[in-house]
């Protein structure tokens, strides 16, 4: 980067840091495409790639008035929007594992033993109830996404939200299902029932 670029960026961070939004938006406007492009390398997903970007602006934004002390305005951003890529594909690691742990439940499941058949029982029994603990909004989006099997697009179109914010309600609904679960019932049959839910 030029010194000219450097010491623009510096200045609107400094404005950042003072909370001028218009600032903000000169850096989203200047950078937001370049990162999704850097982060969609590391993912191999577009609409992954523009969450993390939005995600990591949104956590810019709430640490404004640390950004005084910042000499590199583009590294700091690169450092932090690949912090967030590597932690989504750490957690994509965790969720294959689970997955497999599921596999591994559900053979057990179907060897017709009673016990193996009663655990599940239990599992999708506690299930139905942690459904219907969930607010509202956020029950009605998880049934239309898992029981319907609609897709984010057409919730959004339905429901007139984002696809972002039927994505993070549906988050939040698996969040208080995978909880009451574990609160209440068989956690190795409860966790395997809400991940294979969740992926299915």
């Amino acid at each position: 980067m030029d010194s000219s670029a450097l010491h623009n960026d510096r200045e609107i961070f400094q404005r950042i840091a003072r909370g001028d939004a218009q600032a903000f938006a000169e850096f989203y406007d200047a950078y937001a495409v370049k990162l999704a492009l850097y982060v969609s390398r590391f993912l191999g997903s577009e609409l992954w790639a523009e969450e993390i970007v939005q995600d990591t602006f949104l956590k810019l934004w709430s640490i404004r008035e640390t950004l005084t002390t910042v000499e590199t305005p583009a590294a700091f951003v690169y450092r932090m929007i690949a912090n967030r890529a590597k932690d989504h594909l750490k957690h994509q690691e965790h969720e294959v594992k689970l997955q497999q742990h599921l596999v591994r439940h559900l053979q057990q499941a179907h060897s017709n033993t009673t016990q193996d058949l009663l655990d599940y029982q239990i599992g999708e029994k506690l299930y139905r109830q942690a459904v219907q603990q969930l607010p509202a909004q956020r029950a009605l989006i998880y049934k239309m996404r898992h029981e319907q099997g609609m897709s984010y697009d057409e919730i959004a179109q339905e429901l007139e939200l984002s696809r972002h914010t039927v994505r993070n309600l549906l988050n939040l609904a698996l969040k208080d299902i995978r909880k009451y679960l574990l609160q209440h019932g068989d956690i190795t049959g409860a966790v395997a029932l809400i991940f294979f839910l969740k992926n299915s």
